[in-house]
């Protein structure tokens, strides 16, 4: 660890793939106190490696080997702070072609957390497979030839076998990001998805199957038992709130009926949102399945589950289902029986694909169907799918698609590719695809709340709900002082909540530590003073100050990736009313709020971009 440096490794590894070297290098004091960790760090440092002409290249192929893929943890990773088991990882995105970012929990975060090392930065192309592992500061690529072609699960089994150590975490990729599906997952501890942007498709093209970690380094920290009391603060505010009781006993399934009351939850493809709920809540699962439930590392909120089930004729151990899955291959393909949801889902964690942006891309297939738009288009792609097959509800398309999308076969590679070139190839009207910057839109309706609709067009991703979940703001499962709620039809006012919400976020993605617990900003930095003894990180205003500069670097990325004002835009198939439920007849039109927000961001109406004056007075 640097001298300098409390609550960090304070190193960095970079491995050029390419040329198969690894250089480690100190991470710089200045850096880590600015851009804290996680997805800030990563932004900087991606930011610090591409030059103009790196970015024209990445324009027209974010395949390139120049990509910079980077795994990070932060300074509250794996610490007395509540739910702290997270990692982040980075890249210029193959779907949307703009700064892309997910993350995961489970166990591997601590290894990787206590690795030696804050931030793996990744670069260049691996001539055959390959896979880096990571033993306390040591770094090694050693060859995967034998392991490529492999599913996830067996890919974690044999890593360990190879090295002759079960307790090895292991993040990978499976059939999808060996065939470059362009939202390819990382999975990691068996079923944990880090599964938005389509960073398993960046480490397909690297030719990276996996990262195989082990790490028992300690980490001094600034004010240990500062630290430990001011986790349990967190712990004892986190233990009084309601939503934890919910999660804990039905997973994030508690929200299914509760989100289709407010017409939050997304029917046949965003047409509609009343379905029988009570078919897919975490009651009705448990009550048909044996469902165990667990935790990532130290957390006391629980919301994992695994569903013990019957596919094919065996007893197999699923990840999940979590709400996301659940509705995007439920209500949105019109399916309302968990025996397919789960095979699915499971398929997904095998062979790592988003289960959002698949799901979303199927059920726009069905929708385009069901209308008889683009049909003779459509029906060039088939093979082995009749064109009267797909329709609403058919269980056995939902699983022949999956398949056709994670192998590129038939319509499945136009799938593949999601909504946004499934319209351009189909030649379908634009506004017909359901997404946001190319990420395709979340289970969470943005006519429902709109100040989500509104963080789904600002933010830095396209639309993501877990970069600034503003539905949580306005249904009571979240609260700040300063972050206002209020009608949930109605963000006049209130752009400088989204705003602000959308920096807080940012900075527990850098932290970095669940979202869950939804730790209030005084408390989170007297966590981060305790860690790394900066004063400035413990002031509630610099430490916002700290989550609005990785946002405005992250646009600023993009924009350079030729992200516009444009591009802030919800489709007309999500945003145009629709004729009962919850939301019904709420029409987003945020163009004036939309104004109202970059005034408030700094950026420039013309471009889009940051101002020269914001990136000044954010140091950037």
């Amino acid at each position: 660890m640097s001298d300098e440096l409390l609550g960090y490794n304070g190193k960095l590894a970079y491995i050029d793939l390419s040329s198969q070297k690894v250089e480690i290098k100190d991470l710089n004091p200045k850096i880590a106190e600015d851009y804290i960790g996680g997805v800030g760090l990563s932004a900087k440092l991606t930011y610090d490696l591409l030059s103009d002409s790196d970015y024209e290249v990445l324009k027209n192929d974010p395949f390139s080997a120049i990509n910079p893929l980077i795994f990070a943890t932060g300074p509250l990773t794996g610490t007395a702070t509540p739910s702290s088991s997270r990692y982040s990882i980075t890249a210029i995105s193959p779907l949307t072609g703009i700064w892309g970012e997910t993350s995961s929990g489970g166990f591997l975060p601590l290894a990787l957390r206590r690795s030696g090392f804050d931030a793996i930065i990744i670069t260049g192309e691996a001539q055959q497979p390959v896979y880096i592992y990571i033993n306390n500061g040591e770094i090694k690529i050693e060859d995967a030839t034998n392991i490529w072609g492999q599913n996830t699960r067996d890919t974690i089994d044999l890593i360990r076998k190879e090295l002759t150590d079960d307790k090895i975490r292991v993040a990978c990729i499976g059939k999808g990001g060996e065939n470059l599906v362009k939202y390819a997952s990382v999975i990691n501890d068996e079923g944990r998805a880090a599964g938005r942007c389509g960073m398993g498709a960046v480490m397909g093209k690297k030719k990276l199957k996996a990262i195989a970690v082990k790490g028992n380094k300690s980490i001094e920290h600034s004010n240990k038992q500062e630290l430990i009391k001011e986790g349990k603060n967190a712990l004892k505010m986190l233990e009084a709130s309601f939503a934890v009781s919910f999660w804990n006993h039905y997973g994030t399934l508690c929200y299914t009926d509760m989100g289709m009351i407010l017409g939050d939850v997304p029917v046949n493809y965003y047409t509609k949102t009343e379905f029988a709920a009570e078919t897919l809540t975490g009651r009705t699962l448990k009550e048909t399945y044996p469902v165990i439930n667990y935790a990532c590392a130290g957390c006391t909120i629980g919301c994992g589950r695994t569903t013990i089930a019957e596919i094919d004729g065996s007893e197999i151990e699923i990840d999940g289902p979590e709400y996301e899955t659940t509705a995007s291959f439920g209500p949105m393909c019109g399916i309302l029986d968990f025996a397919p949801i789960l095979k699915a889902n499971h398929i997904c964690n095998l062979d790592g694909i988003d289960t959002i942006s698949s799901g979303v891309s199927i059920s726009f297939l069905i929708y385009l169907c069901e209308n008889n738009i683009s049909v003779d288009k459509i029906s060039n792609y088939l093979k082995d799918i009749r064109i009267e097959e797909i329709k609403w509800g058919n269980e056995e398309l939902l699983i022949k698609l999956l398949n056709q999308i994670i192998n590129r076969i038939g319509i499945g590679n136009i799938l593949a590719e999601g909504v946004r070139k499934m319209a351009k190839e189909l030649d379908v009207d634009p506004e017909l695809a359901a997404h946001v910057k190319g990420l395709e839109v979340p289970m969470h309706d943005p006519r429902a709340y709109l100040g989500q609709a509104l963080s789904y067009m600002t933010c830095c991703v396209g639309a993501n709900h877990n970069k600034g979940d503003f539905f949580n703001i306005d249904g009571d499962a979240a609260s700040y002082a300063k972050i206002r709620k209020g009608d949930r039809f109605d963000v006049d006012g209130r752009e400088a909540a989204v705003l602000m919400y959308q920096d807080v976020t940012n900075i527990y993605d850098s932290a970095t530590v669940c979202q869950f617990p939804h730790i209030k900003i005084p408390i989170l930095g007297r966590l981060f003073k305790a860690a790394t003894g900066f004063n400035s990180l413990g002031n509630k205003k610099t430490l916002i100050i700290a989550g609005e500069r990785a946002n405005n670097l992250k646009r600023l990325i993009s924009c350079k990736l030729g992200c516009t004002r444009q591009d802030d835009h919800l489709p007309k198939i999500v945003s145009q009313p629709i004729e009962s439920g919850g939301a019904a007849g709420i029409k987003v039109d945020l163009e004036k709020n939309l104004k109202i927000y970059y005034d408030l961001r700094g950026w420039d109406w013309e471009t889009g971009a940051p101002s020269k004056e914001k990136l000044q007075q954010l140091g950037i």
